[in-house]
């Protein structure tokens, strides 16, 4: 019997999988194997999951997939956890008070952009069809960068601290803002009348004034009485969530605005960290699948499409610096601030390819503005990676550049580095019980200014109450997921307390918990608690600095009471 395969295209291609199950688990399987070579070659996920799908698709790939469209309506919930997600993360305080910079950038980058667009998408003639609405999507979609591409790359370079590194995050928020905008206004493009713009107004208001006294009068309480059982926060979250999505698309909007009310609704939470962590991981499961039915649908690329493609990258690329640019020189920032900011937005955003999805869903436009914008995306993340990375030689060759012909800057701009301290919070205390207890009142008792530094993160609401009233900062958290500690900053900590003995512990223990927190701050000085004295080492071994054995402690102090003790009536006696 043979086992060699004389045409393996034709072979894989005559393997057709039956059921959802199957599909998305190969869909899967296929996206973690382009995902980690995308890793280790140190590109955007992102792109390895279009990869995927294109590898799975019958356009570009073998077709392994016979049914790609129940992939595609499954990935839709990973459009509206990722609003969720938005809309618990979304500060509207925070942005106020950024200051004139971004409050100017913010609300103008946009504007300018589109408003370049539609000049240069309509006067020169890059809309593949000619039309006003593929016109349209493109400079609103062109006018858009990627939130997780950039934070990414930023996190990982350790500039979200600096000021490019605010400002950019400032104005991707605002460009998130615009896209919500977008998105209740999209259903009306074709037939943009008054009063229908008027009614989708009317509805989005009608929708976030309801769903905001629905969390607050109703919703706040059936958290309360469920804080307890952190897996039943998640669970009332996303229920909601799926609530406020279907109460959205009744009222002729999109799901994906629903997502975002219900999150902003809820995000004064004690528990949004809880459960931002918590969602995280299902969020990027479906947008993974997301991705991959987007791969899918990639066609090759026709060779009269290939200039307005490279217009398309090119218009991303100069609007950037022709908008926010400006803008932030205008309000007053320096020259490495206006390029650094500019460079880290010159890309084109997932959220594009979402509003490009559902403007080829409504007809909006056809299947090569897709194309376009789902190569953009590919080209300018790539390219995004790299600049980046070295946004800073960049910046130093632009200078010299504009000195050169005689441009030079008034002042000088010392270049920022990521904060050098470690937050207001460098203490964190994992759990709360009666060891963690008794440290915050032996603090209290001394007046210690380590309590300001100090962060409690525990999932039980009296904690909570209890350390308000005592002035010491605490989050609503499970210790026990990874997510939970990234969210709440480890890496900023300065030293991290486990006191909670393992038998208290769900879902965890001080073992894994140290191994954790040596991955998520590597230079944090860790303390943790054992039950028994064979357990130090294998702690030390997971990453902690210092082990208490509680029981020890009390023999100790019981030693030094007693010996205190027997000092005293000995000298009593002898006096006698």
């Amino acid at each position: 019997m043979s086992f060699i395969v004389s045409d393996p295209v034709a072979w894989l291609s005559s393997i057709r999988l039956h059921g959802v199950l199957e599909e998305i688990g190969l869909s899967i399987i296929i996206a973690s194997a382009v995902g980690y070579v995308a890793h280790r070659l140190k590109q955007p996920i992102i792109l390895a999951y279009l990869l995927a799908g294109c590898l799975l698709g019958e356009k570009l790939g073998v077709g392994l997939l016979k049914n790609p469209e129940s992939i595609e309506l499954i990935s839709e919930i990973g459009l509206v956890l990722l609003l969720f997600v938005i809309g618990l993360e979304l500060d509207l305080t925070k942005i106020m008070v950024s200051g004139r910079q971004l409050l100017v950038a913010g609300l103008g980058q946009f504007v300018v952009c589109v408003a370049l667009g539609l000049g240069f998408f309509g006067l020169w003639g890059l809309s593949p069809s000619q039309d006003w609405l593929a016109v349209l999507y493109l400079s609103l979609l062109a006018s858009l960068s990627s939130t997780a591409i950039v934070v990414k790359l930023l996190y990982d370079k350790f500039e979200l601290d600096t000021l490019p590194g605010r400002l950019t995050l400032g104005i991707l928020v605002f460009q998130d803002v615009w896209a919500i905008l977008i998105l209740a206004f999209q259903p009306n493009f074709q037939d943009p009348r008054i009063a229908i713009i008027g009614s989708t107004v009317l509805k989005g208001v009608v929708l976030f004034v309801v769903g905001f006294f629905v969390s607050k009068y109703l919703l706040r309480f059936v958290f309360e009485s469920v804080a307890k059982s952190p897996e039943m926060v998640v669970t009332l979250s996303i229920g909601w969530c799926a609530a406020v999505a279907g109460v959205a698309q009744a009222l002729g909007l999109s799901k994906e605005m629903g997502g975002l009310v219900a999150g902003f609704a809820i995000s004064n939470f004690p528990y949004g960290i809880h459960v931002s962590a918590k969602v995280l991981p299902l969020r990027d499961f479906f947008l993974t699948l997301f991705f991959i039915s987007l791969g899918i649908k990639i066609p090759t690329l026709e060779p009269r499409l290939v200039p307005a493609l490279g217009g398309l990258v090119l218009f991303v690329v100069l609007s950037r610096f022709l908008s926010v640019y400006p803008l932030l020189s205008v309000a007053g920032s320096g020259r490495r601030t206006c390029f650094i900011t500019s460079l880290n937005l010159s890309q084109v955003s997932e959220f594009s390819l979402v509003i490009a999805a559902l403007g080829v869903n409504y007809k909006h436009i056809n299947d090569d503005v897709m194309t376009l914008v789902l190569y953009a995306l590919a080209i300018t993340s790539v390219v995004s990676s790299y600049t980046i990375k070295y946004s800073q030689p960049l910046f130093v060759l632009y200078d010299r550049a504009l000195n050169r012909i005689g441009w030079r800057q008034k002042g000088t701009e010392a270049p920022e580095v990521a904060a050098a301290g470690h937050g207001q919070h460098s203490i964190v205390l994992l759990g709360f019980h009666r060891a963690a207890r008794a440290f915050v009142e032996s603090l209290s008792r001394a007046g210690s200014p380590l309590l300001k530094e100090l962060l409690v993160v525990d999932f039980n609401p009296e904690v909570l109450s209890e350390m308000r009233a005592r002035n010491v900062a605490a989050i609503f958290g499970d210790i026990g997921s990874p997510d939970t500690l990234l969210h709440v900053h480890l890496d900023q900590a300065r030293v991290i307390l486990s006191t909670i003995p393992d038998m208290l512990l769900k879902g965890t223990s001080n073992l894994q918990l140290a191994r954790v927190c040596r991955s998520l701050s590597p230079n944090a000085r860790i303390v943790s608690v054992a039950d028994s004295g064979a357990q130090i080492q294998d702690l030390i071994d997971a990453g902690a600095d210092d082990v208490i054995l509680p029981y020890d402690l009390h023999g100790d102090r019981l030693a030094e009471m007693v010996q205190t003790l027997g000092s005293e009536q000995k000298f009593d006696h002898a006096r006698n």
